[in-house]
């Protein structure tokens, strides 16, 4: 019986453990997220994003792409239509590496709209 005890407290522990173990939030994580950075065969750059707001965001978007061997980024100032879910800003990368890259929202704010 003590055995069995034992052995459900061990692995309450490591559920707990689990638990803490939790990744944080990422700032990519709040109303706005950024799905992924494409990069085109035509070499076109665009930010994949998705919007969970009621209102228009403007958003600063930085995203990652690969040009002969190097790594480099752009930040798009984008305004996201709200609850709107596909691609945003353009960039031409003048034949940058196509596929997926990294990249992350910055700065986010209610988009004002002109009267």
């Amino acid at each position: 019986m003590k055995a069995r005890n034992a052995l459900a407290v061990l692995a309450l522990a490591a559920l707990q453990a689990d638990v803490f173990a939790i990744t944080p939030p990422s700032d990519s994580d709040g109303p706005i997220r950024l799905l992924n950075c494409v990069v085109s065969t035509g070499g076109i750059l665009e930010a994949e994003v998705s919007s969970q707001s009621d209102d228009a965001m403007s958003c600063n978007i930085s995203c990652a792409y690969e040009l002969a061997d190097h790594r480099f980024s752009h930040w798009f100032e984008v305004t996201i239509p709200a609850r709107f879910s596909g691609r945003l800003g353009r960039f031409d990368t003048n034949g940058a590496k196509p596929g997926n890259y990294s990249g992350s929202v910055g700065a986010c704010e209610k988009s004002r709209t002109p009267r």
